[in-house]
């Protein structure tokens, strides 16, 4: 009895042009531009690497395609086949437009970049959330303190845990929540939407964030039975830091004790 051979899966030709993948990149980026590169449907493209036009990429399929070194394929894409990543907590964001177009590429390139990252330095433009597509990328050429803060928060990425500093963003933006309605100022940036108001308020939260990161040891641990009146002291730092005339001590105040709270049940935990 004859044996039925299986119809072979999955496409064994290479296509004529290719395109390297960036580091990061989200595996329907790439392919996007490798259908572009090569003058034929996305979907069609997307649907010949798949196992379905909605399903991930596999790598071997668009090694195949791609003509690059499958090893090449996994190490820098994100968001293959098979890969248990989950990629709802990463951020999905345009590189900067200028920086591909020095690199001959017109088209969007989609990576999962680090929180911290939102900003391209070389070229002063934002490149973070909630940008989403290219028009969304601001020039920073004329914003001093934005770039500033930039440089700050990646300074912080590198001295904190990314859990302490994003809960030291989350801290910063309460505060100026809080002051914005205390002050009576509804034309706040940090009350508003939108991308523009994400930018204005940005170097705030990050001088905020900054300020209440140095001093949270001092604030959970203290080394002297003699403390100083940590209320003020922080809100005379932030208000340094800022350029700004806050007078309201009341969030400072709910965050020193929060953080004293928190360390006092971690302490009393450890002892059990």
């Amino acid at each position: 009895m004859a044996t039925t051979r299986p119809w072979p899966e999955g496409p064994h030709q290479r296509l004529p042009r290719t395109t390297t993948p960036f580091a990061s990149e989200a595996a329907t980026s790439y392919t996007d531009r490798l259908a572009r590169a090569n003058h034929i449907s996305v979907y069609t493209l997307r649907g010949h690497v798949a196992e379905s036009c909605s399903a991930r990429p596999r790598p071997d399929w668009l090694a195949t395609v791609s003509g690059q070194p499958e090893q090449v394929i996994r190490s820098r894409l994100v968001g293959l086949a098979g890969d248990p990543t989950s990629l709802k907590q990463k951020f999905r964001r345009p590189m900067c437009q200028v920086c591909m177009a020095r690199k001959g590429i017109r088209e969007p390139v989609y990576c999962y970049l680090p929180a911290h990252i939102i900003m391209c330095h070389r070229h002063r433009r934002w490149i973070g959330p909630p940008a989403h597509v290219l028009d969304d990328q601001i020039d920073l050429h004329d914003r001093p303190r934005v770039l500033s803060a930039g440089r700050t928060h990646q300074r912080l990425a590198r001295q904190y845990p990314e859990v302490d500093l994003r809960a030291a963003l989350g801290d910063a933006r309460h505060i100026l929540v809080f002051w914005a309605h205390s002050e009576r100022r509804a034309a706040a940036a940090i009350l508003q939407s939108g991308l523009q108001a994400h930018v204005a308020a940005y170097p705030d939260v990050i001088a905020i964030a900054a300020t209440l990161l140095t001093i949270r040891p001092r604030i959970e641990h203290p080394s002297t039975p003699t403390e100083p009146a940590w209320p003020t002291v922080l809100l005379d730092r932030i208000n340094e830091r800022t350029g700004s005339g806050h007078e309201d001590v009341t969030p400072i105040e709910q965050w020193v004790q929060h953080r004293r709270l928190i360390a006092r049940s971690s302490t009393d935990a450890n002892r059990r």
